[in-house]
């Protein structure tokens, strides 16, 4: 085939969109486009790599944003699970377990029954205040356990160490990040791509086929793997199902 099979590329999600295009240049660079004819072609479109990168870094921090919003709400609700079973039991007509139960809550109260009110630095903080003070006192961990409350505890720390690591790493890449207007480069490469395929096609009319027909088969795979996932993307949308739930295409893989 000397033509290539072109599909919307709009229909990507910006996740998806970097990593389709660095394929693409990938697959041309492959076959040195500079010595048939497709270098203006090809710088063209390479010039938005950068961007494509920034692209790629943003989507990920959106990514990382939504699990530490995930994290935050996990915390808060076992703090709270932890913080009411306690008083609940402290209320029980039972001598020892309302013993436990009053020492866990007056540990609790201690760093703040309010603590998932707090920002989410403050937060952190205190939720490893709080852990740190029950780990100091042997008789606290022990009342967890006797309320069945310390596997809860447990996973409440792992929340927040979870957090921790994300937040750190977010607010790292966040201060080397460049952020870019995702719309505008993407309206912007999609010309850039067009304009290959069409040099591509040209080439073709030029200089006869010989020298191009691995290369448009292999687009010609990529885009057809693509237009295929779209496709049948836009049917389950169609159907009313929750796409924006699904995971992100898997990348194309060239068969040898």
């Amino acid at each position: 085939m000397t033509r290539i099979v072109k599909f919307r590329f709009q229909g990507l999600w910006n996740s998806e969109y970097p990593l389709v295009v660095f394929r693409l240049l990938e697959t041309v660079e492959r076959h040195n486009p500079h010595a048939i004819h497709l270098g203006f072609a090809y710088d063209r479109l390479t010039a938005f790599r950068p961007q494509l990168e920034s692209i790629t870094v943003q989507e990920r921090a959106e990514k990382e944003s939504a699990r530490l919003s995930e994290l935050d709400q996990q915390r808060d609700t076992l703090f709270n699970v932890i913080y009411s079973a306690a008083k609940a039991f402290q209320r029980a007509p039972m001598g020892e377990v309302s013993d436990h139960a009053h020492r866990v809550v007056t540990t609790f109260k201690k760093h703040g029954k309010n603590i998932p009110a707090s920002n989410y630095t403050a937060e952190t903080k205190r939720l490893f205040d709080l852990a740190a003070d029950v780990e100091a006192q042997p008789d606290v961990k022990a009342s967890l356990e006797v309320l069945s409350l310390w596997s809860l505890f447990g996973q409440m720390n792992d929340m927040n160490r979870e957090f921790e690591t994300l937040f750190m790493e977010r607010k790292f890449r966040r201060g080397e990040e460049t952020r870019v207007d995702t719309r505008t480069v993407r309206l912007e490469c999609d010309k850039a791509i067009t304009f290959l395929w069409n040099a591509i096609e040209m080439s073709v009319a030029q200089h006869g086929a010989e020298q191009y027909e691995t290369l448009i088969n292999t687009i010609n795979a990529l885009n057809s793997y693509y237009k295929t996932k779209l496709t049948a993307r836009a049917t389950r949308r169609k159907a009313k199902q929750a796409v924006e739930k699904e995971e992100p295409i898997e990348p194309f893989v060239e068969q040898e």
